[in-house]
């Protein structure tokens, strides 16, 4: 059966306090910060983006997975925080990477489930004999798109995640995967303006009406079609733009959230787009040694939908090398103040043709 072959994460090691933020806009209160779970979040440095960080997490990828960059047989880029607007950037990781040019190269992007619209995509080339080895890259950069004051810069953040996904030395198995679709105003940025809008509001159900009524559909349809409850999986990695987010999720699918809440990094990290989700999973990759053990990834979208992948671990997983991935990167930081983090997310404006870098 196809699954997951090797895993890799880039998480950015700079880092913004979210009581750093508060004190220059105040624009909520203290307590709701608070329960949002929101206590740093991730700053791209200069010469990050999607592209960089993406690359970043397919090299530590390919090296866990001890493979040639030359056995890639697809690629698959997932963001909604592409550099381009109107260029594939899965082609410029493809040159980044030196695969072949015979590859099966493509862009996903809509919203936060982008990453497992690709999972979908690689898996279906993979079972169709289309392809054997695919690696699918999530990488998104929320922070340079979120506007400054507003509410959810306390949460927008950076990341990528890497999966390569085959048939030959899988150390999880997809066992299925369903999804809901729908039309929902979370999240959307229009051609031409630089910033994202909110659609909802900023707390509470109001702003998870969405993720609420999604995943209520797409995990009826999967608990249907295979014959699961919450409580057959051991692990669980969960929507966390905030850490109030993965509670409002497993009441969605009905689980116990202390089930799950061990596997929320995104008080650290903060909101990473697509990468989310997919670097918990990482995360609990991390912590399984043996095979038979039960994984639940759950996405939504903020905009399009949402995702349920169930999974089996496979013996081969305790002999994977260079874990644990996602730990010594969380630990990996350093803090800035906010005057930096405005001037490295690049979110005050100059004069796009200045003669003089000085002014």
């Amino acid at each position: 059966m196809s699954g997951i072959i090797a895993y890799g994460v880039s998480i950015p090691k700079y880092r913004v306090d979210a009581n750093e933020i508060w004190d220059v806009w105040k624009n909520v209160s203290k307590e709701i910060l608070q329960k949002m779970g929101m206590k740093e979040r991730t700053v791209t440095g200069p010469d990050e983006d999607p592209i960089t960080l993406g690359a970043e997490s397919a090299r530590r990828c390919l090296k866990q997975a001890g493979i040639s960059e030359k056995d890639v047989d697809g690629l698959i880029f997932a963001s909604e925080t592409n550099p381009y607007a109107t260029k594939a950037a899965a082609t410029v990781l493809q040159d980044i990477l030196g695969l072949k040019k015979t590859c099966f190269v493509t862009d996903v992007q809509n919203s936060h489930r982008s990453g497992f619209d690709a999972i979908r995509i690689a898996k279906s080339l993979i079972d169709s004999g289309t392809c054997r080895k695919v690696l699918v890259i999530a990488a998104d950069c929320l922070n340079q798109y979120i506007s400054p004051g507003h509410v959810y810069e306390y949460a927008a953040a950076a990341g990528s995640c890497s999966l390569l996904l085959g048939t030959e030395g899988v150390i999880a198995e997809i066992d299925d995967m369903r999804f809901a679709s729908e039309d929902k105003p979370n999240w959307y940025r229009l051609t031409g303006e630089r910033f994202l809008q909110l659609g909802a509001g900023f707390v509470g159900y109001i702003s998870n009406w969405g993720l609420m009524d999604s995943l209520k559909v797409s995990w009826a349809d999967f608990a249907k079609a295979n014959g699961v409850a919450p409580e057959d999986y051991e692990f669980i990695a969960l929507p966390q733009g905030t850490v109030v987010q993965s509670f409002m999720s497993s009441g969605a699918i009905k689980c116990d959230p202390y089930s799950a809440i061990p596997y929320v990094i995104s008080e650290s990290t903060g909101d990473m787009g697509s990468a989310t989700v997919l670097v918990s999973l990482c995360n609990i990759l991390d912590l399984i040694d043996d095979g038979d053990k039960k994984i639940l990834a759950v996405g939504y979208g903020w905009g399009d939908g949402s995702a349920v992948m169930g999974l089996t671990t496979t013996p081969a997983i305790g002999s994977v090398e260079n874990r644990p991935v996602v730990i010594p990167l969380l630990e990996n930081k350093e803090m800035l103040p906010y005057a930096k983090v405005l001037k490295y997310e690049k979110k005050i404006d100059r004069n796009t043709k200045g003669l003089s870098s000085y002014y």
